[in-house]
């Protein structure tokens, strides 16, 4: 049986209504020029007097604002340096845009931003993480309050409730959310980048062994 929280459903509609009303006239404007990276200009350099990686970090958010621009939204980029990550939150009034149905566009330009990077600093080993409105944040709440709930429904019934599908982000806050229960196990299921996951009862000599949130759960 398939599942899905209320919470859940309430972010992801915010996303949902935005492309409805935008969907005939698509993501950009017909009468501007494909984007292209080799414009004259883009590659303008940044002051030599910033180190390596602030030129990484400034480099990237200005790509992503241009990309951001490409499709017909007005929105301006905030960069914050993490350990071992770059966080680009995306600010402006075009977020349910953005963030798309179920957060499949913020997936996508993050993806894209990754590939972006990989490719110009391929030396680095370094993520690009992409936020607008704090939806990273209230979909990990939502997430978290779902599969709470979900393994309570587990408990009571003993009986297998499937969730989905979702992305690896998302199953992997349900799995590490569950990871420590003595009761309930998690598992994926399906092909591909988004799947369904499924929260069962453990069986009486599965109990008492640890459930990793890695391996084979995540693929």
């Amino acid at each position: 049986m398939e599942e899905k929280d209320k919470d859940l459903e309430k972010e992801e509609g915010k996303g949902d209504e935005v492309l409805e009303e935008r969907e005939s006239g698509g993501l950009s404007n017909g009468t501007q020029k494909p984007f292209s990276f080799e414009e004259e200009g883009y590659w303008e350099s940044i002051p030599e007097q910033e180190d390596a990686r602030e030129k990484r970090v400034t480099w990237l958010r200005r790509t992503l604002g241009e990309i951001i621009e490409r499709m017909g939204i007005k929105a301006y980029i905030e960069a914050q340096q993490r350990e071992g990550e770059i966080f680009l939150e995306i600010k402006g009034d075009g977020s349910g845009l953005i963030i798309g149905k179920h957060g499949q566009t913020l997936d996508a330009l993050q993806y894209i931003m990754n590939k972006i990077a990989a490719h110009r600093y391929r030396e680095v080993r370094e993520k690009v993480l992409l936020d607008t409105e704090n939806y990273r944040g209230r979909r990990v709440a939502a997430l978290e309050s779902m599969a709470l709930r979900m393994r309570e429904k587990v408990k009571k019934s003993r009986k297998a409730v499937t969730i989905g599908p979702l992305n690896p982000q998302d199953r992997r806050i349900i799995h590490v959310t569950l990871s420590g229960d003595e009761d309930v196990r998690t598992e994926s299921k399906g092909e591909g980048f988004y799947k369904k996951l499924v929260i069962m009862p453990k069986s009486r000599g599965s109990r008492g062994q640890e459930t990793s949130p890695g391996g084979t759960h995540l693929t």
